[in-house]
Formats: C-alpha cells, sequence, structure tokens
C-alpha cells in the first residue's frame, strides 16, 4: 500500500514532531511504501493533502489533532481520496467520536489495515470542516487558546482559556436565519458532537446522518454560564431553559459587526455565516 504520511509540526503543541518518525516506522514495518512530508504553514497543509488525494497514493494519513485534520480536509478530493488520521494533537475530539485509538501503534494498525467509512462534510460560507462551527463566547475561547495558551495541553488548554475570556465576555445580537434577532452567548452548528477536549456541546450529534445540530446559549449572566459549562461534558446543559438545540440541514447568522467563526479550532471566516452540507462525503479509515 502506498502512502503519503502528512504531519504538522505544531500539531499538540509539539507531538506531531516528536513521534511522527515512530509513525513512519510502524507504517513501514505493515508493509506501508511510506512518502513523509512536513507542513511548513496551514496552506501547505491544505495544499499537500488535496494533491496526495489526487494522486498515486492509496491512502493519505495525517498526524494531527482537530485543526490539522480540518486544514486537511478542505480541499481533498472527496471523490478519489481515502483518508486517515494518527491522533497527536491536544484535544483529538473527532478522533474520539470516530473511536481511533489513541496509542501510536494501534492507530497505525488501523491506518494501514483498517476499512473506510464515510462521514459528512459542514461547510461555513463554503469552507469545509468535521466537527463543529461556532461563534461568540467559544470563538473567542478558541481564539484565545490559540494565541495565548502556550504552557497546557489537551482538554486544560481550552478550560484555562475559558476562564480567562469569561470575566470580559459581552453577550452578541446575531439574526438568526434571516429573521430572529436577538442577543446570546454563543452559537454552534456541530457536524459531531464534541470539541474543546471532550465538551459535548451539541450531544445529538452523528457525523453521517446528513443533517447539522444547532446549539444557542441565549444571554445569560456570567455565573450562571460558568455554572452550566461543567454539564457541557456530559451534554447535559441542553436542559438549561436558556439554551435552544435544533436540527436542520442549514443555518444562517448575521451581526451588527462583524464576528469570527471557528470551527475545529480553526478560524475560518465571519459573519454573516452560511452554515450546511457538502455534497459530498468523506472516506476516512476508522474501526
Amino acid at each position: 500500500m502506498r502512502i503519503k504520511l502528512i504531519y504538522n509540526p505544531m500539531a499538540g503543541r509539539g507531538r506531531a514532531s516528536r513521534h511522527h518518525a515512530e509513525a513512519e516506522r510502524h507504517l513501514r514495518a505493515l508493509g506501508a511504501e511510506v512518502d513523509v512530508h512536513a507542513s511548513t504553514s496551514p496552506a501547505n497543509m491544505t495544499q499537500a493533502a488535496a494533491d496526495a488525494s489526487r494522486g498515486t497514493f492509496d491512502r493519505v494519513v495525517v498526524c494531527g489533532g482537530d485543526g490539522t485534520l480540518h486544514l486537511s480536509v478542505r480541499e481533498f478530493d472527496l471523490v478519489n481520496g481515502t483518508l486517515a488520521l494518527i491522533p497527536l494533537g491536544s484535544g483529538d475530539d473527532f478522533a474520539k467520536v470516530l473511536g481511533i485509538p489513541r496509542d501510536l501503534r494501534a492507530a497505525c494498525e488501523l491506518a494501514m489495515r483498517g476499512s473506510a467509512r464515510e462521514v459528512d462534510v459542514a461547510v461555513a460560507n463554503g469552507i469545509r470542516y468535521l466537527g463543529v462551527a461556532g461563534l461568540g463566547f467559544d470563538s473567542e475561547v478558541a481564539r484565545y487558546a490559540n494565541e495565548s495558551v502556550k504552557f497546557l495541553r489537551g482538554s486544560l488548554v481550552y478550560l484555562y482559556a475559558i476562564l480567562r475570556v469569561l470575566p470580559r465576555f459581552t453577550p452578541h445580537r446575531v439574526t438568526i436565519d434571516g429573521h430572529r434577532n436577538e442577543e446570546i452567548m454563543f452559537a454552534t452548528v456541530g457536524n459531531s458532537r464534541q470539541y474543546g477536549g471532550g465538551i459535548r456541546i451539541t450531544p445529538d450529534a452523528k457525523i453521517d446522518d446528513r443533517e447539522l445540530d444547532l446549539c444557542i446559549v441565549h444571554r445569560t449572566s456570567r455565573m450562571q454560564l460558568l455554572k452550566t459549562l461543567p454539564k457541557a461534558y456530559s451534554g447535559a446543559h441542553v436542559k438549561s431553559a436558556f439554551v435552544e438545540t435544533g436540527r436542520g440541514t442549514e443555518f444562517s447568522f448575521g451581526s451588527d459587526r462583524p464576528m469570527d467563526v471557528y470551527a475545529d479550532g480553526e478560524r475560518i471566516t465571519m459573519t454573516p455565516v452560511r452554515f450546511g452540507l457538502a455534497e459530498e462525503r468523506l472516506r476516512i479509515v476508522a474501526p
């Protein structure tokens, strides 16, 4: 089997850089012919994965976390390419949903010998994502985590960012689906159920049901939001009176001033934003 192994040296606070050689050895030991590429920028990661998906490789194996996977899928050939993931990121939420093992040797064996399944691909203003996209408080947390948290790993990154952003956060006024004008803390549109290292923000979302799950946290106090956040790790936050959920194939949000939209931990666009589903699905190796 011919494999293109692509890794992001920055993923997982350097985990991918430290362990990609070990992954290559495991893949070769399993009989793979491996061509390795280290990405030099987000755009380079996207281009390398796109080129490999259209080339002569049987599988494109990506080493990294949710952000690395996100960049790899942006221009991936969904018709012809098959992708496999070796989770070496900070949160690895999509890998957890798929059931990809955290153990490096086991993940490599799955990448080589496992079967591919089809999963939905969401889009925000035409830009693809796989997990959860959001605007408002959660996007401000993602920006702070990316830019300011350098000394923590895993879910602690997001928890610390939440505690730092919350004291100065104020609600945003948005237009929802073109007709509702309301103040919200944040809104998320999930193709998958979780983000942020295990926060089940859209707990009933399925990655292959051809629908998106909506979660809107309406205006509330900072203290009430803080008290509710721990419930989101189990999905129990949806029972709160100020939390609205929904399901559909398309949602849109506008705002008086542009708001960042983050997905899979990456900034992807700004409001106004329209969410939907790509016509094609992604073939990804999973248990």
